[in-house]
């Protein structure tokens, strides 16, 4: 595999060059996320290329899928104080797989994304294996203004690289994180121009090229040993986020 290719699907398109995939996601991935088709084909999507042994480096770009800050805060309060809490659960369970099909890849994975996002986004980078963003980009704490909790991982992977007080700090302390600080805090790895994202993660998967593919999946999975309780953290993250729309003030 030398040349590009690009194949397109409804709510992604995927392009590879030599060993490294590119999977744009497109449109509103907050709706396409709670969307059960939508939902699958972005899992689809993702396992189809963990499948495909000719891939060592997969870039999940989100630069050109709508953030939702709005719509985020939206949601949720019409979620608070109701009964039925299905469609706040199933969007909590949707961001656990994507997260896990993330962190369990064999393959390096490389998330670009960009503009003004929902701080699940933030999450995403998190559990990626190296993080780019473009430069003035805006993670939003929109979680604060509903009066729940972030979902995405962020307290878990927050506290591993910066201890408790980062996550009380930039969790419980800023309404907002810029890609600057992120970048200043080790949350993520690289700035890039708007519109440059997705070439910088490229020349980043470039430095990949000769190392055997088998070698990549080994230290992927030892490097995800000590965080072989993630699935146990995100399952009761979503116990926690459904316990504070039962409390309305």
């Amino acid at each position: 595999m030398t040349d590009s290719t690009l194949r397109s699907e409804g709510v992604t398109q995927t392009e590879v060059r030599g060993h490294v995939a590119l999977l744009r996601l497109c449109g509103n991935y907050f709706a396409n996320i709670r969307h059960l088709d939508s939902r699958d084909e972005i899992l689809n999507s993702l396992e189809y290329l963990n499948r495909n042994k000719a891939i060592k480096v997969i870039i999940i770009s989100s630069t050109f899928c709508g953030a939702g800050v709005d719509e985020y805060i939206r949601f949720f309060r019409e979620q608070q104080g109701t009964m039925d809490k299905q469609r706040a659960h199933r969007f909590c369970n949707a961001v656990n797989q994507v997260t896990l099909e993330i962190v369990r890849s064999g393959k390096l994975v490389v998330h670009v994304c960009g503009g003004e996002m929902v701080a699940f986004f933030l999450g995403m980078s998190l559990a990626a294996d190296y993080a780019v963003v473009e430069e003035g980009s805006v993670f939003h704490n929109s979680y604060l203004d509903v009066g729940v909790l972030p979902k995405g991982g962020l307290p878990y992977f927050i506290a591993r690289r910066g201890g408790c007080r980062s996550v009380y700090n930039l969790l419980l302390g800023e309404r907002e994180i810029d890609a600057a600080q992120a970048l200043q805090m080790g949350l993520v790895d690289a700035l890039a121009p708007a519109g440059k994202a997705e070439e910088a993660a490229f020349a980043y998967a470039a430095r990949f090229e000769e190392v055997p593919a088998r070698t990549i999946t080994g230290m992927k999975r030892l490097t995800n040993w000590c965080i072989r309780d993630l699935e146990e953290y995100l399952s009761y993250e979503n116990k926690q986020i459904l316990k504070t729309l039962d409390m309305v003030d």
